[in-house]
């Protein structure tokens, strides 16, 4: 009766440890704290009373009561490096960090660039007309009065009231010669301050004959200027 008890108590216990066992075994493979060990289940043997039979009936075995699940717990979280706290930075350590640009001298205003004048168009050149062909300047004759014409041409008389006044002076007249060589128009150019020897002279020029006035070779009508003596000669005459 006493080996079967012990025997009982001896399972009961080896049964715990393997439990306990795999529990621990369990917790080193999930990385888990390790709960507090399971208070030990006591198994207490009820000793039976004694019967008035005399057969003793067979003590059933204590049935194992299973441990408790304990609640796993959650794996702790793996701690996160914390960044550093970062420097904070003054004004004045800025302003010592900043580079200092260095201060240019000022410099002379720029001129403004020269505006460029377009040159104006070169003129065209206009081609002249072709000069026209020189004119030939007419051939031209003045009036004449020939040798042979002078000694046939009527001398002017003298009038007699004018040589005993003592009148002399020269006239000059102006004659209009026609084209075949007579005398036209006869008028005082310069008057001899006798109107007696003016009339003489004139009266004589009218019967005068000229060599006429030609232009290529043509006669003409011009006029042309005859000046007439008057002077006195000596007493014998």
């Amino acid at each position: 009766m006493i080996s079967l008890r012990s025997g009982a108590s001896i399972s009961a216990t080896v049964l715990l440890h393997v439990i306990l066992a795999c529990l621990f075994m369990l917790g080193l493979m999930e990385h888990t704290i390790t709960p507090p060990d399971a208070p030990p289940v006591l198994v207490e043997l009820m000793q039976s009373q004694p019967t008035p039979k005399t057969i003793e009936q067979p003590v059933a075995k204590p049935i194992p009561v299973p441990p408790r699940p304990q609640p796993v717990a959650a794996p702790a979280p793996t701690p996160q490096p914390q960044p550093l706290p970062s420097k904070v930075t003054t004004p004045t350590e800025v302003a010592q960090a900043a580079p200092v640009a260095p201060v240019s001298a000022p410099t002379a205003p720029t001129p403004p660039a020269p505006t460029r004048v377009e040159e104006p168009p070169a003129p065209t050149r206009v081609e002249a007309p072709p000069a026209p062909a020189p004119v030939t300047a007419p051939s031209r004759t003045d009036v004449s009065i020939p040798a042979s014409y002078s000694a046939s041409n009527q001398k002017p008389i003298y009038p007699n009231m004018s040589k005993r006044l003592g009148e002399q002076g020269t006239v000059v007249l102006r004659v209009l010669v026609k084209a075949d060589g007579s005398a036209g128009e006869v008028e005082v150019k310069s008057s001899s301050s006798y109107p007696r020897l003016d009339q003489a002279a004139i009266d004589a020029v009218k019967t005068w004959r000229f060599n006429p006035a030609k232009i290529d070779g043509k006669a003409t009508d011009e006029w042309y200027q005859v000046p007439i003596p008057f002077k006195l000669q000596s007493s014998s005459n």
